[in-house]
């Protein structure tokens, strides 16, 4: 352990549990299992919080949502690591008088926004971590070439699960080939009406598909409504341990309308499922298309051809597959902890 790990301080003030607080998690937690000892000013009452409490070697700081009185009881000497950017107008203010020492992960593929004090946040960091090749591009874009920034992508979760459970949910849905979402419900960013439009046009046809759609968010009356004269979607909510069913799941559809990277893909991948998703962000960078899966136009939404070319064929199927499991190594938790620790090794 690096001596001066005990100086490292995580920060993400989201009050949610989504991907990016997801990977948070994750990469503290392997962090702790490696002896690190760590900060982490994270929200009070917040999912990521109540989580976190337990995990060892880790002072969790708990502020409001403006964080102003969190950086006071961090040393001056530390590391920041910023996984979201809400606390950034507090931590500028705590920093104009100081030499801040800081590193910045940005997650989602929109470019930032650029004002005196984005740029000065950018700009005075020690690196701006980026999970694909789209998310620094629109970082330079913002902020010029010169901004120093590194691509690490997230990693899979990891997640257990049990074949007899995943059995059982095979066996409640009356379809044999099961087709799988995960995400926000959220149509505006995750693109679950062409998840519908999918299962009208498969039940039109009278081919034997069923779309699971697991999550929740703001759309999920509107989606509901759009599919109740569907028999072959099916809505499960919120989800924690979604091992199951992936481990249940024929082929996972993924239509995000604008997308840093997905990590949930890293988890589908990991399960060795074929692929159909939307070519946006940086998730060409996780899937070749043919290969490990599909990549369907940013313009077109016809992810019909793709689903039809897997369901009729499986050995195409067993290909991708085979395909997507050898290449989650890279996805694992322990190279994303590794390359984390080689960064924090150069600031420390």
């Amino acid at each position: 352990m690096n001596e001066d790990a005990s100086l490292l301080c995580h920060v993400n003030l989201a009050n949610g549990f989504r991907g990016g607080e997801r990977q948070t998690m994750l990469l503290i937690q392997a962090l702790s299992e490696k002896g690190f000892k760590q900060k982490l000013i994270a929200r009070k009452d917040s999912e990521l919080t109540k989580r976190s409490q337990y995990l060892r070697g880790l002072d969790v700081i708990e502020t409001n949502f403006f964080g102003l009185n969190a950086f006071s009881k961090v040393s001056e000497k530390s590391l920041f690591h910023f996984h979201d950017s809400r606390s950034f107008s507090s931590f500028y203010l705590y920093a104009l008088n100081k030499e801040s020492n800081y590193i910045y992960t940005r997650r989602v593929q929109r470019s930032p926004k650029v004002s005196f004090m984005s740029k000065k946040i950018y700009k005075g960091a020690r690196c701006i971590v980026c999970l694909s090749s789209s998310i620094e591009n629109s970082v330079k874009n913002s902020f010029g070439n010169d901004t120093e920034s590194i691509i690490i992508p997230s990693a899979s979760a990891n997640f257990d699960y049990d074949s007899q459970k995943s059995s059982k949910i095979r066996q409640e849905i009356k379809q044999k080939f099961i087709v799988g979402h995960i995400g926000e419900l959220d149509d505006s960013h995750k693109g679950q009406l062409d998840i519908i439009e999918l299962a009208r046009k498969a039940k039109s046809r009278e081919l034997g598909i069923g779309f699971v759609v697991i999550g929740s968010g703001r759309d999920d009356s509107m989606l509901k409504q759009e599919s109740n004269s569907l028999d072959n979607i099916y809505f499960t909510g919120q989800i924690e341990n979604i091992g199951d069913y992936l481990d249940a799941f024929d082929v996972f559809i993924f239509p995000s309308r604008h997308e840093g990277l997905g990590s949930t893909l890293l988890d589908a991948i990991e399960f060795g499922l074929p692929i159909i998703a939307r070519d946006v962000g940086g998730i060409s960078d996780i899937i070749d298309d043919g290969v490990n899966g599909y990549l369907v136009s940013e313009h077109n939404s016809d992810f019909f051809t793709p689903l039809i070319e897997l369901y009729s064929s499986e050995s195409i199927r067993n290909r991708i597959s085979e395909a997507n499991r050898k290449q989650s190594d890279a996805f694992s938790i322990e190279r994303m902890t590794e390359s984390y620790i080689s960064l924090y090794n150069q600031y420390l």
